[in-house]
């Protein structure tokens, strides 16, 4: 029995629904030409070597399977009709597999622990993202509680001032009533001596 991987771009904005059905389409293939479904891994978003209609990233998968090759040409064929498919590559990794049990339990394994290593990369990725989402309000908290203090200094400048200003009309009230005070005193009259000096 032969191993096989057959590696396929889909391009990166292909919905979930949509790469589920080009896996299904790769493993009809796979199932109906009497071949064994090994393990498919998910290499995640890449960038390209080069722009692919349009497309400077693409979405790879791997998929390895046991059979005897003869339905692999109909199904590139199927997949370079597939608009969603960038790119394939189907490759010989064993011509020879004496165990096949073996190799599928050995697949079963390797998988299982790509998906637990896939769990614990994405629960990183939730943490650092509220993690830093925390940090976000936390600075755009601080920004606004500045601001606040801002407009309450200067609205105590602002009563500072206006207080400023009150004091110093009272004390200009009290200056003109002063003056005023001053000038409804009657002048005195001048005495006789007063006059005989004057006249001298």
């Amino acid at each position: 029995m032969r191993e096989y991987d057959l590696i396929y771009i889909i391009q990166p904005d292909a919905t979930r629904e949509r790469e589920g059905e080009i896996h299904a389409k790769v493993d009809s293939f796979v199932s109906e030409g009497g071949g064994t479904h090994l393990l498919r891994d998910d290499w995640g978003k890449r960038k390209l070597a080069y722009e692919i209609q349009k497309f400077q990233k693409g979405h790879y998968f791997q998929l390895s399977f046991l059979g005897d090759g003869a339905f692999v040409p109909e199904m590139e064929r199927q997949l370079r009709l597939d608009v969603d498919v960038l790119r394939f590559l189907t490759v010989l990794a064993n011509d020879n597999v004496k165990d096949i049990e073996a190799r599928v339990t050995q697949a079963r394994e390797y998988e299982a622990e790509q998906a637990r290593r896939r769990e614990e990369r994405e629960l990183l990725e939730a943490e650092r993202a509220a993690s830093e989402a925390a940090q976000a309000a936390e600075a755009a908290a601080g920004e606004q509680a500045g601001s606040v203090d801002g407009q309450l200094d200067a609205g105590e400048l602002g009563a500072e001032d206006q207080d400023s200003d009150a004091n110093r009309e009272d004390a200009g009230s009290e200056e003109l009533e002063t003056v005023a005070g001053q000038a409804e005193k009657p002048i005195p009259e001048a005495t006789a001596g007063d006059d005989a000096e004057a006249k001298g």
